[in-house]
């Protein structure tokens, strides 16, 4: 048995207004025509070219007028009605993808092994490839956040599900430099993730961290004492990306941020700090400290094929919601049918022949009596 809803229940009080409604109506109509009869003469003098609406038509009228406001109202109340039952799939997992966007991501160590758009081959531009491809690809309804860092944190991507969304995100928006300051403050990031996790993460949700870093840290002890506390107390997994060579490498200025370009046109074609040529590398000992420290999982990376989150997140659950049925179009359809009878049905028998004969172009009403539809 289908049970019925109203959305805006209290709009039903209007129905027991609607037949007062029409009885003013119709009073005001008389009393208006009886006034308008008195100013051209006497009754009995004007009668043979005053029509009268005959009863059972102004009772059609009447009722139509009311059937009308009563549908109008209705379907405003929004009615609706269990209709069986909507499988909607839902995600049990939140992922934090944490990046380091700091200069030395710009390190071409992955040349030649990364398509377009990525194929300048920078540490970034793996993590950025592997995040769209195989994170994002991996998600199965469950949800990804972005927080970026190099001297500070950037929230690049809250928790969501919207992948098209994130995905424009991720291509325009993150680059090297787009976080604020200078260095590599991984402690800051991780605290910024946690952040995110008290704000969308549900209680009953998997929480995983991924991070993608070639190990620079200017965090205090303190501080990754503290991330590993957190990590460990809020039973998050950590996922750890080690992303470069171990030998040093140069960093190109053409392949930093727009602003580090234009300060550096001056040095030449490395990236300088007081004259001398910076230099970066994979430093493991930092993310194998942090993956031993929180029992996590740690993952170098030389080839893109290296990584794989496919069984990690493939969790899903399928709720399951009541359809509901909506009778507002067909209440509103209803509405406008009986204001058409009020206004299409002639006020005498004699019109309806006049207005048949000529395709619905009525002959103009002399009668003073008798407005549209009394």
């Amino acid at each position: 048995m289908q049970i019925m809803h109203f959305s805006n229940p209290e709009l039903l009080w209007f129905l027991a207004a609607i037949p007062i409604l029409v009885g003013v109506i119709y009073w005001l109509a008389r009393s208006r025509s009886a006034t308008i009869s008195d100013q051209f003469g006497e009754e009995q003098l004007i009668g043979r070219f005053n029509q009268k609406i005959s009863l059972p038509r102004l009772v059609v009228k009447s009722i139509s007028m009311a059937l009308c406001l009563a549908f109008l109202v209705l379907a405003l109340s929004r009615p609706t009605a269990d209709s069986g039952k909507t499988h909607f799939p839902m995600g049990t997992i939140d992922v934090i993808a944490v990046v380091d966007v700091s200069r030395s991501m710009a390190v071409p160590d992955y040349k030649g092994k990364l398509p377009e758009p990525y194929a300048d081959g920078r540490r970034l531009d793996m993590a950025k490839y592997l995040l769209l491809k195989e994170v994002m690809g991996s998600l199965d309804y469950n949800r990804l956040g972005v927080v970026t860092f190099s001297g500070g944190a950037f929230p690049q991507a809250f928790l969501t599900d919207d992948l098209p969304a994130l995905d424009w995100v991720l291509k325009r928006a993150m680059g090297v430099g787009s976080a604020p300051g200078e260095g590599s403050e991984l402690g800051k990031a991780f605290q910024l993730a946690f952040q995110l996790f008290d704000l969308d993460s549900k209680p009953n949700h998997r929480r995983v961290v991924v991070l993608f870093s070639d190990g620079g840290n200017d965090s205090e002890l303190s501080e990754m004492n503290a991330v590993v506390k957190e990590l460990k107390g809020r039973d998050i997994d950590l996922v750890v990306v080690g992303l470069g060579k171990t030998t040093p490498s140069a960093i190109p200025v053409k392949l930093l941020s727009r602003t580090d370009q234009y300060t550096s046109a001056d040095n030449g074609e490395w990236y300088q700090v007081n004259g001398e040529i910076v230099t970066s590398k994979l430093e493991e000992n930092v993310l194998l400290l942090l993956k031993n420290a929180t029992g996590g999982r740690y993952v170098r990376l030389i080839e893109p094929s290296d990584f794989s989150m496919t069984r990690m997140i493939s969790r899903m659950e399928v709720k399951e919601v009541k359809g509901q049925y909506e009778f507002f179009p067909w209440l509103l359809m209803a509405s406008l049918l009986a204001f058409l009878v009020v206004v299409v049905v002639p006020n005498d028998p004699d019109q309806d022949s006049r207005f048949f004969k000529r395709g619905g172009k009525r002959r103009r009403n002399l009668s003073i009596r008798g407005g549209p539809w009394l």
